[in-house]
């Protein structure tokens, strides 16, 4: 697959054990700006700051804050974020805890985790969604109505000059394996791609395969999506390319 994808290295942020700073000031200031990016204030803010600094250390906080700050409003994304897409930030996160103490968080101080109704899907589909590499193309597919939203996370750009975004709400968890929609980023970065691969990556094997396509219009709508009949791959990594971030990207 020589379309290089590229995932720098954020959702390991956590890995680190946080800036050493972190660990001789309030835990609150972590986490208490990206609250009110995420629509809350007053006395909800202080219950979910309350809530979290008490059952997450300074290292799990560090992630849920470094993720958090990354996916931004507009473009491509909602124009407001709210509690429902925060919840979906943390379960980015390296340690699964970080996830699951916010979604606890958030529901035991009362808000809403139920994202916004998505867009219908188009009159037409759009011309076939070639896959990454040299699979052949079949009759295009109608297009899905996707179950919520798209949360892109721009996530960087690789050597190659390649960047990617993911797809926050769409990421799997499985016990050797992560999987996830991804896009590439536009060359000014201000917006994603108009095309898409579901990606998985087996982080024991070290390998990836995209198993289905999409094609998006230029305001992001959704227009169709193909499953591929047989899945690309599985490829194995190459050192500096956008594969080998996207693998530490997710599974260290």
């Amino acid at each position: 697959m020589r379309r290089a994808l590229s995932l720098i290295c954020v959702l390991s942020l956590g890995g680190c054990a946080g800036y050493a700073s972190d660990y001789w000031r309030p835990k609150g200031h972590l986490i208490a700006p990206q609250l009110a990016r995420y629509g809350m204030s007053g006395s909800e803010a202080a219950c979910v700051e309350q809530r979290l600094t008490k059952a997450l250390g300074v290292k799990y906080l560090r992630q849920l804050s470094d993720l958090a700050e990354r996916l931004q409003a507009g473009g491509n994304n909602p124009t407001k974020l709210g509690p429902y897409d925060f919840a979906y930030v943390a379960g980015l996160a390296k340690d699964p805890e970080v996830g699951a103490e916010t979604r606890k968080a958030l529901e035991g101080c009362g808000l809403r985790l139920t994202g916004a109704p998505a867009p219908p899907p188009p009159a037409a589909p759009a011309p076939s969604v070639a896959p990454p590499v040299l699979a052949p193309v079949t009759p295009p597919a109608t297009a899905p109505s996707p179950d919520r939203p798209p949360l892109w996370v721009n996530l960087g750009v690789a050597p190659t000059g390649q960047g990617i975004a993911v797809d926050a709400s769409s990421m799997v968890t499985g016990p050797v394996y992560r999987e996830a929609w991804f896009r590439l980023l536009n060359g000014d970065r201000a917006n994603v791609g108009d095309l898409g691969y579901r990606l998985r990556i087996d982080c024991a094997a070290h390998t990836i395969t995209a198993l289905a396509g999409r094609k998006y219009a230029p305001n992001g709508t959704l227009v169709e999506q193909k499953e591929y009949a047989k899945p690309e791959g599985p490829m194995p990594l190459e050192r500096g390319t956008v594969l080998e971030i996207a693998f530490r990207g997710v599974c260290t």
